[in-house]
């Protein structure tokens, strides 16, 4: 499946090489069209969780109203998310459906024949990773950014702990990768990096709005 999927984009690829010879700019159009085409998974996906993270209070009320009756709680808790139209499960499940697309990717730009020796920015080789430290400097933010804006303050501390620390722990390891990272594969996972910020940042506040406007009009 995974190779499958690699052999359509080496052939999107190349379909944007005869319309644009420039391998580098290829792999940032494939990008954003392959973001594109996620965007109503990452909505949801996002949105669920935005709106479980809003409405914590909410849940974590009705466990200790019924907590010597779970059936009671989780019917409770159904209701509450269904009010909100969300699935905990759909949210879980959309990552997962993303996977097998994203190692994909990787691997039509990890095998293509055509990046070596090929030159772009500081680079000279983008088939091979950066001799520099700007690259990995760079995916580490970019990627503690996107951790930062995607993630919902949980309160709970214990819960907010485990949650930084999987934070950093995620953020070390791709720094760690980064270096053995060939600058064609770098340059998608910024360019994806970046767009998936933008996009929780416009989901969260479409989410906020959402809730703000019930919220206001079961105050009438």
């Amino acid at each position: 499946m995974v190779a499958s999927i690699s052999n359509f984009f080496s052939w999107v690829l190349q379909l944007l090489y005869s319309l644009v010879p420039n391998y580098p700019l290829d792999i940032v159009v494939m990008t954003v069209l392959l973001k594109l085409i996620l965007e109503p998974l990452t909505y949801h996906q996002l949105r669920t969780s935005f709106v479980i993270s809003s409405i914590q209070g909410e849940l974590q009320d009705i466990a200790k109203k019924y907590k010597n009756d779970p059936q009671q709680a989780a019917q409770a808790q159904s209701r509450v998310y269904k009010e909100h139209g969300v699935n905990p499960l759909i949210g879980c499940l959309l990552p997962l459906l993303q996977i097998p697309i994203f190692f994909g990717l990787y691997g039509s730009l990890v095998s293509n024949p055509n990046f070596k020796g090929l030159p772009f920015l500081w680079v000279t080789d983008i088939s091979k990773p950066d001799p520099t430290w700007i690259t990995v400097i760079v995916m580490v933010l970019v990627t503690y950014f996107q951790f930062k804006f995607t993630s919902q303050p949980t309160g709970d501390p214990n819960m907010q702990r485990q949650q930084n620390m999987m934070m950093w722990v995620f953020v070390i390891m791709i720094g760690f990768i980064a270096r053995s990272f060939p600058f064609g594969v770098a340059i998608y996972w910024l360019v994806y990096s970046l767009i998936s910020i933008a996009e929780s940042v416009i989901i969260r506040r479409m989410v906020q709005n959402e809730l703000e406007n019930k919220k206001a009009a079961a105050q009438k």
